[in-house]
């Protein structure tokens, strides 16, 4: 990846998805979904956490792992580059990561 990043993108799992994005990091590792808005610019923040969440536990169960990676949400930014798309995750998660 373009910032040094040790990402790997995940393939599709169909109904057990592992998520987009897997990124091993410093603090625990990652499970990104990534997401654009749709057409008419809505954005489902409740419903996009829940399925990276779902997903970070797939991928937990698929890698026999002990613990889960952290979920995370990365949504793209209409017309811009991937440098300005949104990360989302929540509170919890972060503090727990500090």
């Amino acid at each position: 990846m373009e910032n040094g990043l040790n990402a790997q993108r995940l393939p599709r799992a169909g109904r057990n998805d592992v998520g987009d994005v897997f990124v091993p990091g410093v603090n625990g590792a990652y499970v990104i979904e990534a997401k654009a808005p749709r057409r008419d610019g809505r954005i489902d923040l409740s419903g996009w956490i829940r399925e990276a969440e779902i997903e970070a536990e797939n991928y937990r169960i698929a890698k026999r792992l002990a613990v889960a990676p952290t979920p995370l949400v990365i949504i793209k930014a209409s017309n811009k580059g991937v440098g300005e798309a949104y990360v989302v995750q929540k509170l919890s998660d972060v503090l727990a990561n500090l």
